[in-house]
This record gives C-alpha cells, structure tokens and sequence, in this order.
C-alpha cells in the first residue's frame, strides 16, 4: 500500500516533492517553509528550509551542496563574501558561518572572503567558522569551537578557541552515505545548475 501511494503522489507537482523532501531531513523544513518558496520567494530568496530562528545574509553568495541542513535554530548564516558548502554537510543549532567581516582601520568598509565547508562535515553546537576559512571534506567541528584557520585536507576533529587538531579520521574507513533523493534545499539536484545560473551570483 505504501508503495502504491508513493506510485501515485511523487509524479504530483508540489505534493511529490514535498513528500521527497520529508525523507532528507532537513533542520527547519515544514510544509509551510517549502510552500512559501515555491509560490512567493522562487529565485529571490533562501532556496533551503531553516527555522524562524535562523539568520541568512547575502543568501545569492552562498552555494548549498546536495542534501546539506544549514537551517538549525539560532544560526547565523552570512554570505557577504562568497560562501560554499559541500554536499551531506550537517550544522546544528546556535552556529555562524561568515564569508565577510569589517576593515580593522574602518568599519564601514566589508571585507569579503571565501569560506568553504567541505562534504560530509559536521559542525557542532555554538561554533563559530570565521571569514576565508576552508574545511576540507569530513572535517568535525567540536561544539563552542571557533575556526580562525583552515584545515583543508579535512578527515579531522578540530576543536577549542581557537580550533585546533584533536584527531584524525582514517579515510579507509569513511563511508560516505546517500540518500535516495537529492536536493539542493528545496530544488532537485538535477534542476540545480540551471537555477543557479538564473539566480544565484556567480560562484564557483
């Protein structure tokens, strides 16, 4: 039976993605979120779920990856530089990831970075990813962690203020997971490129 109403409800526009939705798990997502995006804030806004309680800046200079929830309460998400985020990447609640901060002489002028999150990271509780800092694939970040520097050969657990390297992970042993569906916040992989194309600015 339920095989048979997933025959019949995925081909329906809306409802179909919807329910494929529902299975990546995404902090934040709900109907409602999902539903505003399609009817209202197509190609003008944020195209992933987040809570209410979440903080996007500059959301056209951040690139999302395959299935990655950066939507958890009390984040702080800010793509004034150039922000990309890497497929499976989990960032739980209370977090900020920057791509821009102020002059140190000038406060007024915006000095823009590019911050990179690489796949399959994991970003705890409280931590705080500073401006031009690159974390390479399976890259841990410990809770109350901030990164001032990059560890862009990843396969690690970085922790403390400022982070620094507590362990690494054998690489032989990863097992990188996926999903049956694939997302890109709300848009199908496959519909992806030409969204970002059309909407998105240029990102790399």
């Amino acid at each position: 039976m339920k095989n048979l109403l997933k025959r019949i409800l995925y081909p329906v526009p809306i409802v179909g993605t919807y329910l494929k939705l529902r299975t990546v798990k995404y902090n934040g997502f709900s109907f409602t979120n999902y539903l505003k995006f399609r009817l209202f804030n197509y190609g003008s806004r944020i195209y992933w779920p987040k809570s209410r309680t979440n903080t996007v800046a500059s959301p056209l200079n951040i690139k999302l990856g395959v299935n990655s929830s950066i939507g958890g309460n009390g984040c702080y998400i800010q793509g004034n530089g150039e922000l990309i985020i890497g497929d499976y990447v989990r960032v739980t609640t209370n977090v900020g990831i920057m791509s821009g901060n102020h002059d140190l002489l000038n406060h007024k002028i915006q000095v823009r970075k590019k911050t990179i999150i690489g796949d399959y990271s994991w970003i705890g509780m409280n931590s705080i990813i500073l401006p031009g800092v690159h974390l390479g694939t399976r890259t841990i970040v410990a809770a109350g962690s901030v990164v001032t520097k990059s560890f862009p050969e990843g396969f690690c657990v970085i922790a403390g203020n400022p982070a620094r390297l507590v362990k690494e992970i054998d690489k032989n042993n990863f097992i990188p997971h996926k999903t049956e569906f694939e997302f890109i916040g709300f848009i199908p992989k496959t519909k992806f490129k030409a969204y970002k194309k059309r909407y998105l600015n240029e990102i790399n």
